[in-house]
């Protein structure tokens, strides 16, 4: 006990204060970005609501994160099945395309045919 004391003795005032105020400054830099945090989270904001508490703002932060993840990630399968559909239609048709090109040719060719043998 007789050492702590005589080490504390030895601590300038100058140095406590310098100490104090980086502490002081480094807690009024973390509850103004918990406030920022705040103001962007969704929660209810007004005069009647109670301020969250840090803990309630950084659970809140977490699970608002987690929420946008999942739905990044439905929103990701969503878009590439609609690629695969769409690009499985667009087979499709270029199919149906194909095959209506060639088949009015053969008709025609049949029709030029028939009107041959009628003359």
């Amino acid at each position: 006990m007789e050492n702590m004391s005589s080490k504390m003795s030895y601590t300038e005032p100058g140095v406590r204060l310098s100490i104090n105020l980086r502490e002081r400054c480094r807690m009024h830099d973390l509850n103004e970005a918990l406030d920022d945090l705040r103001n962007v989270i969704p929660y209810a904001h007004g005069g009647s609501v109670r301020k969250l508490s840090k803990i309630a703002t950084m659970l809140l932060a977490k699970n608002h994160i987690i929420m946008q993840a999942k739905a990044i990630e439905e929103l990701s399968v969503l878009v590439s099945q609609l690629k695969k559909k769409k690009s499985s239609e667009s087979s499709e048709s270029a199919e149906c395309v194909n095959k209506e090109s060639s088949s009015p040719k053969s008709s025609l060719s049949s029709e030029e045919s028939s009107n041959s043998d009628n003359y």
